[in-house]
């Protein structure tokens, strides 16, 4: 695209060095991505400006710089790439993109909220397609979607960085996608990460402590998932709301004052009202009234919250694609369909003694308790669980997690999870001062702890993996290892 003629839809620039008439093949925010002919943007960082990374920028093959300080270079440097000084080069960059990597899917869908997104996420990309409409999920699992992976951009992030996911997104409308849900983080909706999207529908599934490490305060946490409602979705868009949590009233209020059509779903008075949810083994049965009329979904994952999960994907497709209800009726009962998302209450086997192995992402106390509540619904025996907390990441947690453990299971192990740059057997012992010790083990290799909890296992036991869910790797220091949950199971049991 003409470097020149993007120039002249955007606003955000203060002085243009160099001759513009020219192509520009690529946009980063990362100067080890710069191939020959990219722009590159030299963001401010909170820890590293991007001005520090121009000339491996020069030297990887751009075309042209974006900055608000272009003194850290020589001007030698410079002689043969076009300068483009902007006061405020993020804004900018969303001008860019918005222009580059037109047109975008017409319906996105943005999930917020503490526990459920990544589930929220990719049953919504299901439901749609049971509608017969192409659909993806971007997220913490990467992209899911009917494109060839080697066309996408991979990222480790819940939400990617606002380049990837324009990309991403361009790639999907190239391939006739028009509906995807996105799992938006409160770290990711403070970067700006979805910053110009136009956003279809928002929703909020619930609220609990995390990412205390990140933000300062859980009233800060809370404020940056808030800002989805009030900065990132236009005026009068559509909301989906979780209606039986503490928070809802402030949401709702938040909502209001932005003219949001808003969509209510739980047991207290709403739109999609839950009667009653029948529970047996893995299967589930919501009855809940919508319009007036009783309507009900079967579906064989277990767990009240995913039944909460399932009503808040209906809500959301329902907000944006409206249906008569014999439609509507087709469509809850190809429900029944739905797959489950890896790693979120993912049976791997079951012994020969009944015992039943599950794996979840479970990372934090509310996860935590939610699955294990679970656990004791599906067995008359015990509930093992096994378990550490990442390093670098939220500490207050790790004792509510042991306390949380101790509490709903018979037998809990304490291992490590990510311990990353911190002393893992520091972690383990924030989260030891939350158990009781009187049944509870720490074992602090996680694969030699999971050989041993299954061995442990007796008749119809559960034994619940918590913490690791999808991941295939364990970070130990600034090391990447490939650790395979399921693999490790099924080897421990042959």
């Amino acid at each position: 695209m003409n470097l020149e003629k993007i120039l002249q839809q955007c606003k955000t620039i203060n002085e243009v060095i160099g001759n513009s008439d020219l192509e520009i093949c690529d946009i980063e925010i990362d100067s080890r991505l710069v191939k020959k002919n990219s722009i590159f943007f030299a963001l401010p960082g909170k820890s590293k400006n991007g001005s520090e990374f121009i000339l491996a920028a020069i030297k990887n093959g751009a075309a042209a710089i974006v900055s608000d300080d272009f003194s850290i270079c020589d001007e030698v440097d410079l002689k043969k790439i076009v300068k483009i000084k902007s006061s405020d080069p993020f804004e900018l960059l969303v001008e860019f993109l918005k222009i580059f990597y037109s047109p975008l899917p017409a319906n996105i869908y943005a999930v917020t909220g503490t526990n459920g997104k990544t589930t929220v996420a990719e049953f919504g990309r299901q439901i749609l397609q049971f509608l017969g409409k192409k659909s993806a999920s971007i997220g913490t699992l990467g992209v899911i979607s009917n494109v060839d992976q080697s066309v996408l951009q991979k990222s480790i992030l819940t939400t990617p960085d606002i380049v990837s996911f324009y990309k991403n997104l361009a790639v999907l409308k190239q391939n006739a996608v028009d509906d995807v849900f996105i799992e938006a983080s409160s770290i990711g909706l403070e970067q700006k990460r979805i910053a110009g999207l136009e956003i279809s529908v928002g929703a909020f599934t619930n609220f609990t402590q995390d990412h205390l490490d990140y933000h300062k305060s859980i009233a800060e946490y809370f404020e940056c998932k808030m800002l989805l409602f009030k900065n990132i979705l236009k005026d009068g868009s559509n909301v989906v709301l979780n209606s039986d949590i503490p928070e809802f009233a402030e949401i709702l209020k938040i909502c209001q004052q932005k003219n949001h059509k808003i969509f209510t779903y739980g047991f207290k008075n709403s739109d999609f009202k839950i009667c009653e949810i029948k529970t047996k083994d893995l299967q589930q049965e919501i009855i809940f009234e919508f319009r007036n009329k009783k309507h009900v979904i079967k579906f064989d994952i277990a767990g009240e919250f995913q039944a909460y999960n399932i009503l808040c994907v209906v809500a959301a497709v329902l907000s944006k694609h409206e249906m008569l209800n014999e439609k509507l009726e087709i469509l809850l009962k190809q429900i029944s369909q739905i797959e489950p998302v890896s790693g979120r209450m993912q049976k791997v086997t079951t012994l020969e003694n009944k015992a039943q192995i599950f794996i979840d992402f479970a990372h934090t106390a509310d996860a935590l308790d939610n699955v294990l509540h679970l656990a004791r619904k599906l067995t008359d025996s015990r509930v093992l669980v096994l378990f550490g907390c990442g390093g670098n990441r939220d500490a207050k947690k790790r004792p509510i997690m042991g306390k949380i453990a101790c509490k709903l299971a018979d037998l809990i192990i304490i291992t490590d999870d990510n311990p990353r740059l911190e002393d893992a057997s520091m972690i383990r012992k924030e989260v030891l001062s939350g158990c009781d010790l009187k049944k509870t083990i720490e074992i602090a290799n996680r694969k030699e702890a999971i050989k041993q909890a299954i061995a442990m296992l007796q008749n119809e036991d559960i034994l619940i993996l918590a913490g690791k869910g999808h991941e295939k790797y364990q970070v130990i220091g600034d090391e990447k290892f490939e650790f395979d949950e399921e693999k490790i199971v099924k080897n421990a049991i042959q």
